[in-house]
């Protein structure tokens, strides 16, 4: 496929699929990491038991969920123009519109230019309580502004960012189902079939 505004050729389609199988593979083992240390929590967790839980290890692997989430988001809705064609049947063929968490604005700016979206967020002067990682219920609202640099709020199960929030569970749901129909795909000739089912 010479010109990047045409739709993708057919035997170029297994390129595609095996690039966008390594982002949601990589998001697949974060989840299966962060899924065992919570397995291991007793069913009414304490206090206690949540802050004996490997923060930043979880953190890591929350934060690896959404950057694999926004370059998945790019095969779909390219930052630059030209890729149009290539992206409407990737949608097409994996089912991806505009109600999926893919689409989420802030998830596929959440890496782009990360430097300088951190020298922004800090250069504003935070005011109040400032948590570089945390991991817990959502705290109560105190009327003290609270800056959580990094933060999984095990209640709700939203992941935040530089204060932007990624509802955890819809993506890796919708990663999950991208993945399984890239694999079912893989295994079926490397093409991208609108035939393969879409149940997930």
């Amino acid at each position: 496929m010479s010109d990047t505004a045409h739709a993708i050729w057919p035997p170029y389609e297994i390129f595609y699929i095996s690039s966008m199988q390594f982002n949601c593979q990589s998001a697949v083992r974060s989840v299966a990491r962060v899924s065992r240390v919570f397995e291991k929590l007793p069913p009414q967790p304490t206090h206690d038991d949540i802050a004996a839980l490997p923060t930043q290890s979880i953190l890591n692997e929350l934060q690896n969920i959404v950057a694999q989430g926004a370059a998945l988001s790019r095969y779909f809705w390219p930052v630059r123009k030209g890729h149009e064609n290539r992206a409407d049947h990737l949608k097409r063929t994996l089912s991806v519109d505009e109600a999926s968490p893919l689409y989420d604005r802030n998830l596929r700016n959440a890496i782009e230019h990360f430097d300088e979206r951190l020298d922004k967020y800090l250069g504003a002067g935070l005011v109040g309580y400032i948590f570089p990682e945390f991991v817990g219920p959502r705290p109560a609202e105190d009327g003290v502004a609270g800056h959580f640099f990094r933060a999984y709020f095990v209640d709700v199960g939203v992941f935040r960012l530089l204060d932007e929030e990624y509802p955890v569970e819809p993506l890796v749901q919708e990663i999950l189902r991208v993945n399984d129909l890239l694999e079912t795909m893989s295994s079926q000739g490397g093409r991208l079939s609108t035939c393969v089912s879409h149940d997930a």
